[in-house]
């Protein structure tokens, strides 16, 4: 096989004044290059067959190249000769993430990741060069072995654009390496200013979020710090230590495709909430959204969903701007130009990345860092501002009201005067008045008590009237049997006069008999009409409380002779006596008595009333069933328990609605109609129960009646 020096009429000649900024001399763009694809390390040899070789730039290196697994695999062949001005040590560098192995007149001079299997990327992060051993004034072939694989989570580093395979391989003096290694320096340095300045920004939202809880911006914005100090993170991690290709593109994947696009979502959450103090769910589906569409961009290289969320956040962020337009506060400004900021300063840094090759140290990391700090910083100055707005409104309130403070003073010292004679007429008008209401208060009470008085005096006039007429019967009766009597004895008829005067002598025991109960009935009238002692003494409950319900029966029956209701008892032989004031007690048991026969009355009346006007229509009414059930019953029973004496006085009337059961025994409140009740009997007999150290409570249900509980300690 015919070997023959590589197919170049001259070699490239590379001369001082080729170099470019910072000392580099880019061979990726020279004439000159040959290529073939395949891989054979013959092809590293300085003499080789060079048919079949394509003329072609390492800058113009294409993924048509790619076999059906994404793997681009070829040799690159120059030959080359460095002019004799060359004085100074040269170094030989790589920017990109490709694996190569490079030889230098056939032998392996730089290895940059592993080109064979498995293929590993090499990691490029600001590496000085090595040292280039070419020889001045002579021709040299330089052979490079590229290998550049893609897969699904790492898309090709190589950009395949001008920009990017300019930076393929270059050769660099010492100027160059002195500028990396100062790189180096200022790269660790901002890399650590810009990570403490992103930890400390989050931990101060951080203990504000924990010292103020309700503030919601404080919530907002730590979750948004959290996010900045992942990115920052991130890029510091992506530029600051050489990691592997999958790591790096991991690392990448979270901080520029998912973490720094929730970012700006998270911005536009809080000015939404700052303009409006809502978040709409436009906002929470466009935070949902942006990851997925960011992630599609970067790992299937669809761009056009990232656009699509990216312009509707930025027209919504002008509607939001808009609209809000006439309540925008001078305050509120720092979260707008946060938005602006991050969405410019973001959209600049990702066409500089994708379309411009520019040192990353030069541009970069200032720049990603200064767009993601811009944010929280932003923020942290509308917080400052706005805590400063609060406390000048605060200091402006504080001094008016201490204007405010000095005016009352002075006001209410020329008041005062004036005041005191006031209050001199208002307490003798108020005297007057209590005096006057006291006078009122007391003839009110007199009045129930009148009133106590009478019901219970009708119901003893009612009970002396039955024996009065028993003796007045038998006392004519016997008049006129000793008439006959002595009639027969003056005729001489003995046996006639006999029986007579026996019956005479049955009547006049009788008359006895009724006398004796009229006399015991005036005897308990004249005890309980006199005023009370307010001596507890020994009382049998069950005996007075079955005298007060007859007393209010014959009462009522002595006002209204149409009245009839069923009265039942039921009392516990056990109760016995115990000390009370009887007068008092005596009261209250005949005003919850008098209370529960006007409540049956009424739901009787209520019944009858239904009936009348449906026979008036000729109908049937649709109560005469109930109406013809009903019997107003009222119940009087007592019951010794848990050392106590309970007496119930229960009806089955209408009871008493719940919205008024709270006011029952406030005093003056009454459910009668006017001029019925004065609204103090069941006041004054609370009042009275509570005197004994006793409770009066109430059990009813509407429509079924009501039960008074009377609970007095033994």
């Amino acid at each position: 096989m015919q070997m023959a020096v590589w197919a170049q009429s001259n070699p490239v000649q590379l001369r001082p004044s080729m170099l470019v900024a910072h000392g580099e001399l880019r061979l990726a763009d020279y004439d000159g290059w040959m290529f073939h694809q395949g891989h054979d390390t013959r092809w590293a040899l300085p003499l080789i067959d060079s048919s079949g070789w394509t003329r072609m730039k390492l800058s113009e290196l294409t993924d048509k190249l790619a076999d059906k697994q994404g793997r681009i695999e070829g040799w690159f062949r120059l030959m080359f000769e460095l002019d004799s001005a060359w004085h100074e040590p040269l170094y030989l560098t790589r920017q990109l993430w490709s694996a190569t192995d490079i030889y230098l007149d056939g032998k392996l001079v730089m290895q940059c990741g592993d080109t064979e299997n498995p293929y590993q990327a090499y990691n490029p992060v600001l590496k000085p060069g090595i040292p280039f051993p070419a020889s001045p004034g002579m021709p040299h072939v330089l052979a490079i072995h590229v290998v550049e694989y893609q897969t699904a989570i790492t898309p090709r580093e190589l950009r395949l654009a001008p920009a990017y395979l300019q930076e393929f391989l270059n050769v660099v003096n010492s100027d160059y390496q002195a500028f990396i290694q100062r790189q180096i320096r200022a790269t660790y340095l901002m890399g650590g200013i810009f990570f403490a300045a992103t930890a400390s920004l989050f931990l101060l939202f951080v203990v504000l979020l924990f010292l103020n809880k309700s503030v919601r911006i404080f919530e907002l914005t730590a979750l948004l710090t959290l996010f900045v100090l992942l990115s920052t993170v991130g890029i510091f991690i992506e530029k600051l230590f050489e990691i592997s290709y999958t790591a790096q593109k991991i690392i990448f994947l979270i901080t520029n495709a998912i973490t720094q696009p929730v970012m700006m979502v998270m911005t536009l959450l809080i000015a939404e909430w700052v303009l409006t103090k809502r978040v709409t769910w436009i906002t929470y589906c466009i935070l949902l959204l942006m990851p997925f569409a960011s992630a599609a961009g970067h790992l299937v290289n669809i761009s056009w969903p990232f656009g699509v969320v990216q312009t509707v956040i930025i027209v919504y962020f002008l509607y939001l701007v808009i609209r809000s337009r006439h309540t925008i506060q001078p305050t509120d400004w720092t979260v707008i130009i946060a938005m602006i900021t991050l969405t410019v300063g973001g959209t600049i840094s990702i066409f500089l990345h994708k379309y411009f090759r520019v040192e990353s140290a030069a541009y970069e990391l200032p720049l990603r860092s200064s767009v993601l700090l811009s944010s929280p910083l932003l923020l942290l100055a509308y917080v400052s501002m706005s805590y400063k707005d609060i406390l000048t409104a605060k200091q402006k309130e504080a001094d008016k009201v201490i204007r405010m403070t000095e005016e009352k003073k002075l006001l209410l010292e020329k008041q005062n005067e004036l005041l005191e004679t006031k209050v001199t007429q208002r307490t003798e008008a108020l005297e007057k008045s209590l005096a006057d209401l006291r006078a009122t208060q007391s003839q009110l009470i007199q009045s129930e008590k009148m009133a106590s008085l009478g019901e219970l005096t009708a119901g003893i006039a009612h009970e002396i009237q039955n024996p009065l007429n028993f003796v007045n019967n038998f006392s004519e009766v016997s008049n006129e049997l000793l008439d006959e009597m002595t009639a027969n004895l003056a005729s001489g008829n003995l046996q006639p006069a006999t029986e007579i005067a026996r019956d005479v002598k049955q009547n006049l025991e009788k008359i006895l008999h009724h006398g004796k109960r009229a006399d015991a009935i005036v005897k308990g009238m004249l005890q309980h009409s006199r005023s009370s002692s307010g001596v507890k003494e020994p009382t049998d409950i069950n005996a007075l409380a079955d005298e007060y319900l007859r007393l209010a029966y014959h009462g009522l029956r002595a006002k209204d002779k149409s009245f009839n209701a069923t009265t039942k008892t039921d009392f516990d032989p056990r109760v016995g006596n115990i000390n009370i004031i009887p007068q008092d007690i005596g009261r209250v048991i005949l005003n919850l008595i008098t209370n529960a026969f006007y409540a049956v009355t009424e739901k009787k009346s209520a019944f009858v009333n239904l009936s009348a006007k449906a026979t008036a229509k000729e109908e049937t009414p649709a109560d005469e069933e109930k109406m013809n059930m009903y019997e107003p019953t009222v119940t009087v029973s007592t019951k010794k328990m848990n050392g106590q004496t309970e007496i119930r006085v229960s009806d089955n009337g209408n009871g008493i609605p719940s919205h008024i059961k709270d006011k029952i025994f406030q005093p003056f409140f009454t459910t009668k109609p006017t001029g019925q009740g004065t609204g103090l009997g069941l006041s004054l007999s609370y009042d009275i129960v509570k005197a004994h150290g006793g409770e009066l409570r109430l059990e009813t249900k509407e429509g079924d009646g009501s039960e008074f509980v009377i609970e007095l300690p033994i």
